[in-house]
Formats: C-alpha cells, sequence, structure tokens
C-alpha cells in the first residue's frame, strides 16, 4: 500500500505528488491519460508562479508581459508591469512536474481510469482499469487525493461535485508586423460578455486571442466576429470549460477512516475574475501536501487561498453586473497612483491590491458601493417581479 494515492496528473495532482515523495512520502499516481501528451493551450499567469513552485520555470515559459493595456468602449488604460506576467504553454508545464515527480519517487501509472472507489475497514479500495495492460486492479489507501479536474470522479465520491463551469475559447493568431510582444490587450465588451476579451502575445509572430463565455452555443461566432473588428482571422482554436469556485466549494473529508483531499480544477480552486487556475491550484496542491505532511487541518492550510478566491467571487459577483458605460467610469477613475499600484500588485495578490488601490483612489470605494447599492436594488425588483408571477399564475390555476 502506498502513502499516498493521487487521481490526476493535473498540474496540481504532478506538483503535490512531486512535494509528498521529497518529503518521503511513497506515492501512486494515476491518470487516464498520458500525462506527457496533454493538450497544448496557452497560459498567462503571474510572477507568482514562480513562487508557488519553489522555481522558476523556464522551459515552459514562451514570453514575458511587460504591459497591460485596458480597453472599454470609450477609454483605454496603460499599466506597466513591476514583474512580468508569464506566458507559458500548459503541456510544457506539465511535462516539467511530471519530469520531477518521478525523480523524486511518485509512481506515474499513466492509462489508468479510476472506475470505482469504496469506503472498506478504516481505508478505501480503488477499482482502476489499466488500459495499457487491459487489465482490473484494485488497491487500497487511506490517503486520496483527487486531482482529476472538473468531472472528478473523487469529487462525486465525498459528495463535492458539481461545479458550475464556465466556457474559454480562443484562437491563435498571426501577428502583424511591428506588433508589440510584450503587450497584453484586454476589451471589456459587456454586451458580448460578463468577463472580456484578450489578447497574449506569444511569440514575435503569434497571440491567443480569447474570451470568456456565458455559454458555448454562440461562443464560436462571437469570436469570430471581435477578430474582424481587430482585424485579425484564427489559424487555430482551442477551448476548454473552467470550473466556477464557489463558497460552499468542499475540499476534505474522513471517510471511512482514509482522508480524503480535492485540489485544483477537482476543488475549483480558480479566481472567478479570470478563470485563471494555474497558480491557485498549485497553492491548493501546496496546502495539501502541507496538511498530510504535517498531520494538521487542510481548510486551515487553505484559509490564505480561501480567503483570495473568495474575494476574487465578490468581485466578480459585481463586475456581472457591470455595463460599458460602467467600465468607461471606472477606467476614467485609475489615476497614476492607482496604475502605479496595478502593475505593482498582481491578480494572485488581490487582498493587497484592493484595499492599496481603495486608499489611492477614495472614489473607487464611492463608484463601488452606489454600483452595488443600485445591483442589489436591481436584484430585489427582479425577485419581487418573479414571486408576484408565480403568485399570480398560483392564483389563476386556482
Amino acid at each position: 500500500m502506498a502513502d499516498i494515492d493521487i487521481i490526476g496528473g493535473s498540474a496540481a495532482g504532478l506538483f503535490a505528488g512531486y512535494l509528498l515523495a521529497r518529503a518521503g512520502k511513497s506515492v501512486r499516481l494515476f491518470d487516464a491519460n498520458d500525462v506527457l501528451n496533454v493538450d497544448s493551450r496557452t497560459l498567462i499567469t503571474t510572477a507568482r508562479l514562480s513562487e508557488a513552485l519553489g522555481f522558476f520555470p523556464a522551459e515552459a515559459v514562451v514570453n514575458h508581459i511587460d504591459r497591460i493595456d485596458l480597453y472599454s468602449p470609450r477609454r483605454s488604460v496603460a499599466i506597466p508591469m513591476r514583474e512580468p506576467d508569464l506566458v507559458v504553454e500548459r503541456a510544457a508545464v506539465v511535462r516539467m512536474l511530471a519530469r520531477k515527480a518521478v525523480d523524486a519517487g511518485v509512481e506515474l501509472r499513466g492509462g489508468c481510469k479510476l472506475v470505482d472507489v469504496q469506503p472498506g475497514d478504516k481505508s478505501l479500495t480503488l477499482t482502476i482499469r489499466d488500459g495499457h495492460r487491459g487489465r482490473t486492479e484494485v488497491f487500497k489507501t487511506q490517503t486520496l487525493i483527487g486531482a482529476d479536474g472538473m468531472s472528478s470522479r473523487v469529487a462525486k465520491t465525498i459528495g463535492a461535485n458539481g461545479h458550475a463551469t464556465t466556457p474559454l475559447l480562443q484562437a491563435i493568431v498571426e501577428l502583424p508586423k511591428g506588433s508589440p510582444t510584450g503587450t497584453t490587450q484586454v476589451w471589456f465588451e459587456p454586451a458580448d460578455t460578463p468577463y472580456f476579451y484578450w489578447l497574449i502575445p506569444q511569440s514575435p509572430t503569434h497571440a491567443a486571442v480569447g474570451f470568456i463565455a456565458e455559454e458555448g452555443k454562440t461562443a464560436r461566432g462571437r469570436l469570430e466576429r471581435f477578430l474582424g473588428r481587430i482585424g485579425l482571422q484564427a489559424v487555430d482554436m482551442q477551448s476548454a470549460r473552467i470550473p466556477s469556485y464557489s463558497l460552499a466549494t468542499q475540499s476534505w473529508r474522513k471517510l471511512s477512516g482514509a482522508d480524503v483531499y480535492l485540489i485544483g480544477d477537482a476543488a475549483a480552486q480558480v479566481k472567478v475574475t479570470t478563470v485563471g487556475g494555474l497558480v491557485t491550484g498549485l497553492r491548493g496542491a501546496k496546502a495539501a501536501a502541507h496538511a498530510i505532511l504535517r498531520r494538521s487541518d487542510y481548510l486551515r492550510e487553505l484559509k490564505p487561498l480561501r480567503r483570495e478566491l473568495g474575494l476574487h467571487l465578490l468581485i466578480r459577483s459585481l463586475m456581472n453586473g457591470f455595463t460599458a458605460q460602467d467600465y468607461d467610469r471606472l477606467l476614467g477613475l485609475l489615476n497614476e497612483k492607482t496604475i502605479h499600484l496595478l502593475g505593482r500588485y498582481n491578480r494572485d495578490q488581490a487582498a493587497r491590491m484592493v484595499y492599496r488601490l481603495l486608499v489611492a483612489q477614495p472614489r473607487l470605494l464611492q463608484f463601488g458601493a452606489s454600483f452595488a447599492l443600485s445591483y442589489w436594488r436591481q436584484s430585489l425588483q427582479q425577485r419581487s417581479r418573479g414571486q408576484n408571477k408565480f403568485i399570480e399564475s398560483a392564483s389563476d390555476s386556482g
């Protein structure tokens, strides 16, 4: 029996395995696919990736971003970055972590699908279908980590499945000659999406242009129309569904004497403002590893991450109601001090950044408060109208 079994060769799963094996634990990791051949997708992350990993992932970095340009329908703001954002290739991150995990002693079992988890006597029984060997095997474990994505079978086992998801679509485009390769561009277009469109240069010749949609059916058409507006054309498409974090997200359970941990997308450890989950998933993996090694409470280890994700949830709940005029007004409130702060504190430091922004520009607090009050009133009015319609319908049927 291994000390720890991990289901899922995601970045979070491999990182947890690496940390635990490096500390002397016997770790077995199962993945339904070959983790060395994951799908390619360009990701942008903050400089905190190195802090989360404990080393600089040089082989996965394809570009550095030193400026972010924000656009609302009538305004624009340029934000110079104090520390550059990193553009990384997801497949390269996974390959790198897989090699580190194996070197640390993790038993990596590719082509193995979790079929069932059954409670036993002070342990769990895992039924694994090994596609490479064409056989089904049974393993017992007292510590199980679910890192098997948003449709996690491990999460289903502990009753924590069912995250809401958000479709993400991005196109790979050829950049016109002379385009700035160190600048990310972000467009707020609330008529198309409550999130935003982005352009992330991944090389001197190509960039990823994408957006987060409310639903997937019209996403491709909207992205193609947006590409037409900015004079670009897709040469390839990449898509994914991203889990949405909520305060009710369950990430740990004791089951038949065994500890079950959820990390990464299986625990929806994703910033809902930007649906970025690489750094936060790695932080979740580190918290689980610390909880196991220190025999401490996983929820206590997760507290800083949960606080950060909760703040992103609050920000997103407000921004979901923004109009084009709201974005114009918001960008108009950004002065020299707030632009400096936005460049100094990144998206993975939301708590520090929000407090300092409000101090530097008190009118942001007034803007947020007035919008929140208006949004709350509209919600109450809509709820009241819905209740009235229900009462009228019930009266008619009576």
